[in-house]
């Protein structure tokens, strides 16, 4: 899998939202839908990390080390190019969680 796979998933499906609902329960709904995009973000960045950690073991076992700083720039640009400026931080964050032990 390619590091561009995972950011072209498919989005979430807005909910419809009723209109003539009060802003209180919208501004529920919203942050309903918020709050299930982070557990699933977290799961995912869980999931990273224990992929990570696998690579980086196989990598230290054949005499490599522990940080491929190309694939890290790669990563990066990435998010970059998917998300616009901030993504670079989003990206940089997503690998400080993921790099492992040191």
């Amino acid at each position: 899998m390619s590091i561009t796979s995972g950011l072209n998933a498919q989005p979430t499906p807005e909910v419809i939202v009723d209109e003539t609902a009060d802003a209180s329960t919208t501004i529920d709904t919203l942050r309903g839908q918020i709050d299930a995009l982070d557990t699933a973000i977290a799961r995912l960045v869980a999931e990273r990390a224990q992929l990570s950690r696998r690579i980086q073991t196989a990598r230290i076992n054949a005499g490599g080390t522990r940080i491929e700083l190309g694939r890290e720039r790669a990563i990066i640009d990435h998010y970059r190019s998917a998300l616009g400026s901030e993504g670079a931080s989003v990206g940089e964050a997503v690998l400080r969680a993921c790099r492992g032990a040191r």
